[in-house]
């Protein structure tokens, strides 16, 4: 049960203010903080969306957001969109939407390859490295997910809640 940190008589009344668990995929966690490495552009992002209308327990599903931002004037209240890494604990500090864990990157691996095994490393053993550094960074995001996090309304203007995350997969 989330604590309930809304005071003001209009944050009360957002319907997301009844959210007091998300349940989401930790695989769609992964999945998204993934492909925000690979192909996310500043018109094109990959999110958690919790869809109205919102109740006690809401679905966090995998959502790309193409171009700008636009819903339905009739749609109210607009959908939430989360970052994957809202879902990861930052031990840099609480920064939503921000993970100290960073995807490593086939130039990184190629640099320890290097390192390891002199100048003449060929493709199959950068590979390796590789994906032996995705398979340690996917071991550390799901180590390092979070119970509780905040989730911003009302495009960041002050409005927000915390709340309970509940970890299950779609199969379960």
């Amino acid at each position: 049960m989330r604590d309930d940190p809304t005071t003001d008589e209009q944050l009360a009344d957002h319907p997301a203010a009844e959210i007091e668990t998300v349940v989401v995929d930790p695989d769609d966690v992964v999945d998204a903080l993934e492909r925000t490495h690979e192909s996310s552009t500043p018109l094109r992002t990959h999110v958690l969306r919790l869809v109205p209308p919102f109740e006690e327990e809401v679905r966090a599903e995998p959502h790309v957001q193409e171009g700008p931002r636009r819903n339905s004037p009739e749609r109210e209240p607009e959908p939430i969109h989360l970052e994957p890494a809202t879902f990861v604990r930052n031990e840099t500090g609480v920064h939503p939407d921000e993970t100290h864990l960073r995807h490593p990157t086939r130039e990184q691996a190629r640099t320890v390859a290097r390192d390891e095994h002199g100048d003449d490393v060929d493709h199959a053993v950068v590979t390796t490295y590789y994906e032996d550094a995705c398979e340690e960074w996917e071991r550390r995001v799901r180590e390092s997910l979070l119970e509780r996090v905040r989730i911003y309304f009302e495009h960041r203007d002050g409005d927000e809640i915390w709340t309970d995350i509940r970890y299950e997969s779609v199969g379960d």
